[in-house]
């Protein structure tokens, strides 16, 4: 019997740079009652951003939802060299729609990687270039650099599949879905919109679950680092195999 061999798949070009856009708002009423890391604050979170990110692979908009507040009295002002856009959505989802109509008006060239990150995650240094790995996979439409742990408790992935990838710094998992922090080339965004509305429309709180599973089962394929590069700052939903604690005392 004869077999072909299957000709080797071109991996894309790796980004030179990529455009980050960080979320933030002055009271956030669906996190209140959260569980967090020891010594969490908004602040430290920052900071710990501040100190990974590089600004020579990063182009960074810090977005602050202020409603019902002076944008003045956040911290984000502590930094007066950062670019900061002002809003007054007053909510999750109003916020991140807004966020979606700006972004998708840039002059941006389509193969552009778009980071959206909220105000309360952490994350470990060099993680711009492992992002970027990410979308060195061919086929690859989102990345998270969140590897969530409840994808590895919880009794709804009890018979959850993944197929495995390798980058020269880490191993990948395809995954079904993530929060509202991800990554996503520009032009993937645009033909995705109407759906990342769908499950933001007329809400406090984006269904960013049910959202991603729409577009697992459009064809877009999700995928996280082993072990995670950034992380929730929730102990229990934590990404495993890092002592996040630690990055909060730094």
């Amino acid at each position: 019997m004869f077999f072909r061999p299957r000709t080797p798949t071109i991996p894309r070009a790796i980004p030179n740079k990529i455009e980050v856009f960080a979320r933030h708002c002055l009271f956030s009423k669906i996190s209140q009652h959260k569980k967090r890391l020891t010594g969490f604050s908004r602040e430290k979170c920052l900071a710990n951003f501040l100190a990974t990110i590089d600004p020579n692979r990063a182009n960074v908009t810090f977005v602050l939802d202020h409603l019902n507040g002076q944008p003045q009295d956040h911290f984000l002002f502590r930094h007066p060299q950062a670019k900061i856009l002002t809003i007054q959505e007053g909510n999750e989802a109003g916020s991140f729609l807004w966020l979606l109509g700006y972004i998708a008006s840039l002059p941006l060239d389509q193969d552009t990687v778009i980071y959206i990150v909220e105000d309360d995650y952490l994350h470990r240094p060099g993680w711009i270039d492992i992002l970027c790995e990410g979308f060195s996979i061919p086929g690859i439409d989102y990345v998270t650099l969140y590897d969530h742990c409840d994808k590895y408790f919880l009794p709804m992935y009890g018979s959850l599949k993944s197929k495995l990838y390798a980058t020269p710094s880490c191993h990948w998992r395809t995954t079904p879905s993530t929060t509202n922090t991800f990554a996503v080339r520009l032009g993937t965004l645009r033909k995705d919109l109407p759906i990342h509305r769908r499950y933001s429309l007329g809400r406090e709180i984006s269904q960013d679950h049910l959202k991603f599973c729409h577009l697992l089962r459009k064809g877009r394929t999700l995928i996280s680092p082993i072990p995670g590069w950034s992380t929730h700052a929730e102990p229990e939903y934590a990404s495993p195999c890092i002592d996040w604690d630690a990055f909060l005392t730094t």
